[in-house]
């Protein structure tokens, strides 16, 4: 099996575990495992294991340009560079129209991980559950200003 394949356990639903997953939780820890790249991201396989769509890579600088900048305070020294919590992480879908730790970082370390996909959705329901005393517009009626899914290309 080559990069790029993903892995499907079967077309027929499985069971769901203790915690309310199903298949899909399985097929992308497999796919993980195995180093492919997971669908979807299954929010439950990027909570639980720390997984993350937005990395800062090992050429940061340990500037801290980007940790006042994330309006969901992800952004944390770690033991050598800066590092984004994965429970906190909404890439600023519900603030920006792109990810503000990447506009500001001098050296572009804040890179999306090709092989973790997190939809808008998802993202959006993570920024209101992070932000309850906020008011957000219904998912529908986001406005391109405040997630860069809906930039014009």
């Amino acid at each position: 099996m080559g990069r790029g394949h993903v892995i499907r356990l079967a077309d027929a639903p499985l069971p769901m575990d203790e915690r309310g997953r199903g298949a899909h939780v399985l097929e992308d820890l497999i796919a993980r495992i195995a180093g492919l790249p997971i669908r979807a991201a299954c929010p439950a396989v990027v909570q639980e294991f720390g997984l993350m769509a937005t990395k800062i890579t090992e050429e940061c600088i340990n500037c801290g340009a980007c940790e006042p900048e994330c309006p969901n305070q992800a952004i944390s020294q770690g033991e050598d560079i800066f590092v984004i919590d994965p429970k906190l992480c909404t890439e600023c879908v519900g603030f920006h129209d792109e990810e503000a730790c990447a506009a500001v970082c001098p050296v572009d370390c804040c890179v999306p991980d090709p092989a973790i996909v997190e939809s808008e959705q998802v993202l959006f329901e993570r920024a209101k559950a992070l932000h309850a005393d906020k008011t957000f517009p219904q998912f529908a009626d986001l406005p391109a200003s405040l997630s860069r899914f809906r930039k014009a290309k």
